[in-house]
């Protein structure tokens, strides 16, 4: 029977039948790499969700090595911002902070000059970090009450 269009001779199907597993054996290290990198992704809870909005005591040190206390109020703002203030004595600060990666970035101002501050939100919901005005860097523990 000759060979026609429509029926196509084995070998070059079979071929094609070896060449698709052994791309499939290619791509099988890449996909199971992609799904263990999908499956950490969706284990790792959110660090917004152990932000707490709240209250919290201050306990710092200044960048000459003085320590201070006080209190931070931590509220949610528009946008997936947050809104924070300082208490320390007689000294007010306002501020405006974002969380992105476990990291609560916060810009205020403190006698005109600008400062940041970068906190890790901590898994028991302290927040840790540094900050800074341009005269070296300050260290602070925020516990929540």
């Amino acid at each position: 029977m000759p060979w026609t269009p429509r029926t196509p001779p084995a070998r070059p199907v079979m071929r094609c039948a070896v060449m698709r597993r052994a791309a499939m054996r290619r791509r099988a290290p890449l996909l199971a790499a992609l799904f263990a990198v999908l499956l950490a992704v969706l284990a790792i809870p959110p660090a917004a969700a152990q932000l707490r909005e709240g209250l919290y005591e201050v306990e710092g040190q200044n960048p000459d090595g003085s320590t201070y206390r006080g209190q931070f109020a931590l509220q949610a703002g528009p946008s997936a911002s947050w809104i924070v203030a300082w208490q320390v004595g007689n000294v007010r600060l306002v501020g405006l902070g974002l969380i992105q990666a476990g990291v609560l970035a916060v810009s205020f101002v403190v006698e005109g000059r600008p400062g940041v501050a970068a906190f890790e939100v901590e898994p028991d919901g302290k927040l840790r970090g540094i900050w800074t005005t341009g005269g070296g860097l300050g260290t602070e523990v925020l516990t929540p009450r």
